[in-house]
């Protein structure tokens, strides 16, 4: 370990030393193995029942590793509520996630007790787990490793795969793989909300929590939804689902709690129809019932400052409505195709500034900074006609909306040397400013799926490439999750 490492790792442990105060453990520490080679359960007992607060994990970093520990604090009451404390005997059960598998883990446990000095029991641990062959996430090609002195603003990723039943796979900024559902579904859609992953199965939304029990949530099969498609993503309350439902294909979308309650619905064919038809236009030659996928909504963001719901639709354009009345603000796209011949929907479309490309065939809007952020595909329309430009190459773009002048301008673009080609799926997201992720999927096409950090210098912190299986199966989105500092109540 060089002296880099040894600093913080040192500085860590003398923090997490203070205040220890012999006998407030009793009995043995256990270790049991969990669901997954991820997840282990550490099992002791506290003779203060009355103090007890609360009980936390770490789990130190490999050796050279440049990524943060996995700090998790559970509360008392969470910890007693999953039955994981016994408020009689004073046995406390800890779920330890987010292990390393086929290693010995170093893991810090701290226990928490009230009284004059809150005091803390310090226990250091060591966890040995199975190995795990998680084919290809287990094997990727490393272009780039993890530059170590590369600083990022985050270290944990999930993919959202649907390849294996096993969405979503948690890997680190090392690849290593850290977490894996056990939910027993290959889900295109899955989010990290309220403190678990969420993932659908046939018309039914399902949560599973870090210690890998899932509950199902609801089933939406009651409202006419047919199935789930594409994303999940966060909405102003809620979680935003993309739904088919038996008259529309990929143009529906929900907003729903942490129980599944349906907050609000948007139906794209109805917005967009009455915008048509109030604008003189025949919205038959636009907008089109089930199975055709006229729409193809793939993802949303909602952007705060002026309470508006960004919706991509890969056939045709970004669209922005306002969030409670669904009424069109403004719609970014390649003018080439087909919706741009409507002058109903034409006199919405934002004008580019000099040196700005509009998104063709886009992925994954996300609103960082207020700026809207997306992964340009470069490819056109599959169903509408006529279907614009197609590029030979794609490129993550930023955009900044100006609605005083009614304008977008093009703030941010990554273009790779050697430039790459991903015609479909695929995702770019920022964490802190200029911290990004880019998932470039069927690159080549169709070869590989390339997972790339880049750091807020521009540089590639890490650059890792995986098989393709079944067509964007082997990860079609890819987002940033912070699992340093996990606060569950």
């Amino acid at each position: 370990m060089n002296a880099r490492l040894i600093t913080p790792l040192a500085a860590l442990l003398s923090v997490l030393a203070i205040a220890a105060e012999p006998g407030q453990i009793v009995g043995n520490i256990q270790v049991s193995d969990g669901p997954t080679p991820f997840i282990s359960f550490v099992h002791s007992s506290v003779s203060n029942i009355a103090g007890f607060e609360f009980a936390q994990f770490l789990i130190l970093p490999k050796t050279g590793s440049a990524t943060r520990p996995i700090r998790v604090r559970y509360a008392r009451s969470y910890l007693e509520a999953r039955g994981y404390f016994d408020p009689q005997t004073g046995k406390v059960t800890i779920p330890v996630f987010g292990l390393y598998a086929g290693r010995l883990n170093r893991v810090i446990i701290n226990l928490g007790f009230s009284g004059r000095f809150h005091r803390i029991q310090r226990l250091a641990i060591s966890i040995s787990t199975p190995a795990y062959n998680g084919g290809t996430y287990s094997n990727p090609t490393v272009i780039q490793p993890r530059l170590s002195g590369t600083t990022l603003s985050y270290d944990f990723i999930l993919l959202k795969n649907y390849a294996d039943p096993i969405t979503p796979i948690i890997i680190d900024s090392d690849a290593e793989i850290r977490w894996i559902s056990t939910a027993g579904v290959g889900a295109q859609n899955c989010i990290l909300f309220d403190n678990a992953f969420y993932v659908t199965s046939g018309t039914s939304l399902l949560r599973t929590e870090f210690d890998g029990v899932t509950t199902p949530v609801a089933d939406y099969s009651g409202i006419g939804v047919t199935g789930f498609h594409h994303n999940i993503d966060p909405g102003r309350e809620g979680m935003i689902l993309d739904v088919d439902t038996v008259d529309q294909t990929e143009s529906v979308n929900l907003e729903v709690d942490a129980a599944g309650n349906v907050l609000r619905t948007w139906n794209l064919a109805d917005i967009i129809s009455a915008t048509m038809i109030a604008g003189g236009d025949d919205p038959r030659q636009f907008v089109h019932p089930a199975p055709i996928d006229w729409f193809h909504n793939n993802a949303c963001a909602y952007r705060s400052s002026d309470n508006s719901l960004i919706v991509s639709s890969r056939e045709n354009f970004v669209i922005a409505i306002d969030y409670d009345s669904g009424n069109i603000k403004w719609i970014l796209g390649d003018p080439t195709k087909h919706w741009y011949e409507f002058p109903s929907l034409r006199q919405f479309s934002l004008t580019l500034a000099p040196s700005t490309l509009p998104p063709i065939g886009q992925h994954a809007v996300s609103m960082p900074g207020d700026q809207l952020l997306l992964f340009d595909d470069g490819a056109g329309s599959n169903y509408q006609n006529p279907p614009g430009e197609t590029r030979t190459y794609s490129a993550p773009r930023k955009y900044q909306i100006d609605l005083g002048d009614f304008q977008a301008t093009e703030t941010w673009h990554y273009y790779p040397d050697p430039s790459v080609y991903s015609p479909f799926c695929s995702s770019v997201y920022e964490d802190s400013p200029d911290n990004y992720l880019i998932d470039y999927t069927l690159a080549g096409p169709y070869i590989y799926t390339g997972i790339v950090g880049l750091d807020a210098l521009g540089n590639v912190a890490f650059n890792y490439q995986y098989d393709e299986l079944n067509f964007c199966g082997t990860a079609w989105n890819a987002i940033q999750i912070h699992w340093e500092n996990v606060n569950l109540e």
